[in-house]
C-alpha cells in the first residue's frame, strides 16, 4: 500500500508537471515550466521593441537636425534682414540730410520772405516724415521723394 501511495504521489506530481504551462520566463513556472523556445521568443520581442525605439530615436534625431538647420537659416535670414533694414535707415537719413540741405539753400536764396517760409515748412515736413516710425522706411523714403520734387521745382523756378 505504501508503494501504491508513493506511486500515486509520483503520478500526481508528473500530472502537475505535464499540466503546467511552459514559459520563457525563468522567474515563472519553475524548473519544469521553462521553455527555451519561449525564452527566445521573449528575447526576439524585446529586440524588436529596442529596434523600434532606436528607429524612433533616429527619427527624432533627424527632426532635431532639421530644426537646427532651420534655426540657423532663420538666424541668417534675420541677420540679412536686419542689415538690409539698417542700410535702408542709413539711406533714409542721408536722403533727409540732403533734403534739409536743399531747403536751407532755398531759404538762403529766396528772394521773398514767403519763399523762405515755404522752405522752412518743407524742412518741417521732411523731419516729420523721416521721424514717423509707424511708417515703413520705404514709405517714408517715397514721401521724401515727393517733397524733393516740390523743392527741386522751387529751386528751378528760383534759378530761372
Amino acid at each position: 500500500m505504501r508503494r501504491l501511495a508513493r506511486l500515486g504521489g509520483v503520478l500526481a506530481l508528473c500530472g502537475m508537471a505535464a499540466g503546467c504551462e511552459t514559459t520563457g520566463d525563468p522567474t515563472k513556472g519553475g524548473l519544469f515550466g521553462w521553455s527555451e523556445a519561449k525564452a527566445r521568443e521573449r528575447e526576439s520581442e524585446r529586440q524588436a521593441r529596442v529596434a523600434g525605439t532606436e528607429a524612433e530615436l533616429a527619427g527624432e534625431e533627424t527632426k532635431r537636425r532639421a530644426l537646427e538647420a532651420r534655426d540657423v537659416s532663420t538666424e541668417h535670414q534675420l541677420a540679412e534682414a536686419s542689415a538690409a533694414n539698417e542700410r535702408a535707415r542709413q539711406k533714409l537719413r542721408a536722403q533727409q540730410a540732403a533734403l534739409v540741405a536743399k531747403t536751407e539753400q532755398l531759404e538762403r536764396e529766396s528772394p521773398t520772405p514767403a519763399a523762405a517760409s515755404r522752405a522752412r515748412s518743407w524742412r518741417l515736413k521732411i523731419n516729420s516724415v523721416a521721424a514717423q516710425p509707424a511708417l515703413p522706411t520705404a514709405e517714408r523714403s517715397a514721401r521724401l521723394r515727393t517733397i524733393e520734387l516740390e523743392i527741386d521745382a522751387a529751386l528751378a523756378r528760383l534759378n530761372n
